[in-house]
């Protein structure tokens, strides 16, 4: 692999490799290591005070073989000591790390190959140097270490869980694990707070879990601490038990808000409607006594209620304590972490939302990627919300995995970043000019099936019916001009019209600059391409503005004036031949005749004034002769419409080329590798 992203968590580790090139990096799964998704437990077996095995299958050898325990040690959560630098805590990591570098496939690891760690925030300056110690001791190439944070955020936006879109308001991304609980806010692609509690993790909730078998059965609360298995009860049948308790929980959530017509997407299976009515849940863990004989535990009815009462009353086990004593007396601590850390009882829930109180006001939260194994947690999602009523919360589609993803993808989106910026400095006119060119084009096809949708509508509504009614109730040419201009006023279709089609081109504006600024990148070498965060509003709401003010002001189409100069004189003269015999109408109605008529009618194309209150007769509006006014109207006022567009997009073109440059060097200002997320499809 030429790119390995590390996240070391505290409980487990992740590994994603990718090739170097714009393909997605992949989890690196290590036989026995590590299960089918990729987790290996960040643990390391001593046999004799000697390194003898890590990850999953350390955990399986050191409970199952108990004939060599005596002999044997288990040790974990050992992360959070080597940023104070203890030496054992960086034996451990050493030896972890050896052992991962041992169980890599054949060529995974290549002389060139790039290493990316997270860090975690809050996190001192000593935990990279110690941590890149271990790493050069145990035979890998040093690391590059990058904020935790911003590796789950490229994760998230790599698959969607959060878009550009979104950070262009604030957007949080709330990454709970098994030891450390952090946040990142950022706004327009610009992390603003980075920050979170290095102790708050889902390892108290496995401890609290632990406390209630003690609480309800008390020969385990007698023998489970001074068992060969305590670790194995304490940190993996508790864990187990705490998330078969959540995801009960989710289902019971899930359940009642069906019943209110307010499901939600959440984890785990759907409740039947006696699981619905269940109180609580039966917890179970299966054990050995100091003696190696097989135990079992239960605790009926574990409810939510009780689940609240005990987390809000939580006091630290002296084995919780003893894996936390390093931190003892060391600064950056939370109040809660502290009173934790002297024994005193606090709130784990409270605890929580102090954190993401401190994430910023709670009004400004538009989005909330919840991430990290705990995030699964039934109570996460619904305390964000709590929270941050604002806010969309959703979880990550990675959760465990997210931050060695994102420390893949972080050297390709870098490198990438570098080669975007430069280009665009060099040649961002380039661009410019073709997207002008892409943007008078789409302008130019929208305005014309604008005219020709306003078109048709202002002949079938504004002008057929008054020609409709004129051949039933006769009307002088004054008051057909006035019918046709009340009607084209009042018609506030054509503004809708106009609306939706701005619409449209604005998505589509949006859409093909986007495509025409990927390909663009593409031909110059760069196939890692940004998001071209570029909105078309402001130029579609300037074309619509002035296409709605000439629309609305029809003055120029002149209708009446069209129709008497050049339409109704040459159908006077073709109609008025047998239509005197065949309406009935009397003499005086055509002026004296058809030779008459004709003449009258005829002077239209001289003397407007004239005709102004003429009368039209029935005949000369048939039906026949109405279709032969309107095709003729309509080529009139298409033509009409069409140029008063043109003269809309000439007078734009100025504008939306400085309103696209302006975008363009916007985007330059503001480019972050976090814009390069976005995969060459």
């Amino acid at each position: 692999m030429k790119i390995l992203g590390m996240d070391m968590g505290t409980s487990n580790t992740y590994i994603y490799g990718s090739d170097g090139t714009s393909h997605a990096p992949k989890p690196l799964i290590l036989p026995r290591i590590s299960d089918n998704s990729g987790g290996i437990a960040t643990v390391v077996l001593y046999e004799d005070n000697k390194p003898l095995l890590v990850g999953n299958i350390a955990e399986s050898e050191y409970h199952t073989n108990r004939a060599q325990q005596g002999r044997r040690e288990l040790r974990c959560q050992f992360k959070p000591e080597i940023a104070h630098g203890h030496s054992e805590a960086i034996r451990w990591m050493t030896d972890f790390l050896h052992g991962l570098r041992v169980a890599l496939p054949e060529g995974t690891l290549e002389p060139d190959s790039l290493v990316y760690v997270g860090m975690p925030s809050r996190t001192r300056e000593d935990f990279s140097l110690n941590l890149a110690r271990c790493f050069l001791d145990a035979g890998w190439p040093r690391p590059s270490f990058v904020r935790e944070s911003d590796a789950a955020l490229i994760s998230c936006l790599q698959t969607g869980a959060l878009d550009i879109e979104d950070v262009e308001s604030k957007a949080l991304i709330l990454d709970f694990g098994g030891g450390t609980c952090d946040f990142t806010t950022l706004e327009r692609m610009e992390v603003l707070q980075s920050n979170g509690d290095a102790l708050f993790g889902g390892r108290l909730f496995d401890d609290l879990f632990f406390q209630v078998f003690c609480a309800h059965d008390t020969d385990f609360a007698r023998e489970a601490p001074v068992s060969d298995s305590t670790y194995f009860i304490h940190w993996i049948v508790c864990k187990g038990e705490k998330e078969r308790f959540s995801e009960a929980q989710a289902r019971l959530i899930r359940a009642a808000q069906a019943d209110t017509g307010k499901a939600q997407d959440t984890h785990g299976q759907d409740a039947t409607p006696a699981e619905a009515e269940k109180r609580g849940v039966v917890l179970r863990a299966t054990w050995r006594d100091k003696s190696g004989q097989a135990r079992e535990s239960y605790v009926h009815g574990y409810s939510l209620e009780s689940f609240i009462r005990d987390a809000e009353n939580y006091t630290a086990t002296p084995a919780m304590l003893e894996m936390l004593a390093p931190y003892l007396g060391q600064g950056g601590l939370s109040p809660e972490a502290r009173d934790m850390l002297e024994g005193r009882r606090i709130g784990l829930l409270s605890w929580f939302k102090t954190i993401l109180r401190a994430a910023g006001d709670s009004r400004d939260i538009h989005k909330v990627i919840l991430t990290g194994g705990s995030s699964r947690w039934f109570f996460v999602s619904q305390m964000a919300s709590e929270i941050f009523p604002a806010a969309t919360c959703t979880v990550s589609r990675r959760t465990y995995e997210d931050i060695a993803c994102g420390l893949a993808l972080y050297p390709l989106l870098s490198a990438s970043h570098v080669r975007v910026r430069a280009l665009l400095e060099e040649k961002l006119e380039n661009f410019a000019e073709e997207a002008c060119s892409t943007v008078r084009s789409l302008f130019a096809r929208q305005a014309s099936q604008i005219v020709r949708l306003c078109t048709e509508r202002i002949v079938e509504r504004d002008i057929m019916p008054v020609l409709e009614d004129a051949q039933k109730n006769s009307r002088t040419v004054q008051e057909l001009e006035k019918a046709f201009s009340d009607n084209i006023r009042g018609d506030t279709g054509l503004l809708t019209v106009i609306s939706e089609k701005t619409e449209a081109l604005r998505t589509e504006l949006e859409f093909e600059l986007q495509q025409r600024f990927r390909v663009w990148l593409k031909e110059n070498g760069v196939f890692l391409t940004p998001r071209f965060a570029f909105s078309a509003r402001s130029l579609t709401q300037d074309f619509l503005d002035a296409v709605s003010v000439k629309v609305t002001r029809l003055a120029f189409l002149n209708i009446m004036d069209f129709m008497a100069t050049a339409v109704l004189p040459g159908i006077a003269a073709y109609a008025v031949g047998g239509a005197i015999a065949h309406t009935g109408e009397p003499v005086s109605a055509v002026l004296g005749g058809g030779v008459a008529f004709a003449g009258v009618w005829g002077l239209g194309k001289v003397a407007k004034g004239f005709l102004w209150k003429r009368r039209l007769p029935s005949f000369l509006l048939t039906e026949k002769n109405r279709r032969k006014i309107v095709e003729k109207n309509m080529a009139y006022i298409e033509k009409a419409l069409g140029k008063a567009l043109d003269e809309v997009l000439a007078d734009m073109t100025d504008e939306t080329g400085r309103k696209l440059r302006q975008a363009l060097h916007s985007m330059l200002a503001r480019l972050t590798v976090l814009n390069q997320v976005r995969l060459a499809g």
